[in-house]
């Protein structure tokens, strides 16, 4: 199973959402979790060539100190071209902001838009969906 990461400011929301992923068979060294997308992007760029490391898919918060959602996404999408890296990226915010969403409508990598509170259905409904989008082989 690929590596899933939680980026959110909120410990209690990354322990939680940590145990509703370990509820759908993720196993706990498999989920990656940050403070912000600083920490996030410094992770990724240690282990760039190493894709075996690096989340595919990125539940992210958008209200963060430091790096916020918004700006881990530009950083982020630097990798996409230059490493071939592109993980489908869900975000996960209180934001209920009709310009966060359809900001977040205009960014390729964003497969989905979560409000808080999430739910385990929410989480399952995310990793269907994935499953669905993945080439046959």
């Amino acid at each position: 199973m690929s590596k899933i990461a939680i980026i959110d400011d909120n410990l209690l929301f990354r322990k939680v959402t940590s145990k509703l992923l370990q509820n759908v068979g993720y196993i706990a060294k498999d989920i990656l979790m940050f403070e912000n997308g600083k920490y996030a992007y410094d992770y990724i760029s240690k282990n760039i060539n190493h894709l075996e490391n690096l989340p595919m898919i990125i539940f992210l918060d958008l209200n963060m100190p430091v790096v916020d959602g918004w700006g881990f996404l530009k950083l982020i999408q630097n990798f996409n071209e230059k490493y071939n890296y592109h993980p489908e990226v869900f975000i996960i915010t209180s934001s209920v902001d009709a310009k966060d969403l359809k900001r977040a409508k205009s960014i390729e990598e964003i497969k989905g838009y979560l409000v808080k509170p999430i739910r385990a259905n929410d989480i399952q409904q995310v990793l269907y969906l994935k499953k669905k989008t993945r080439p046959s082989s």
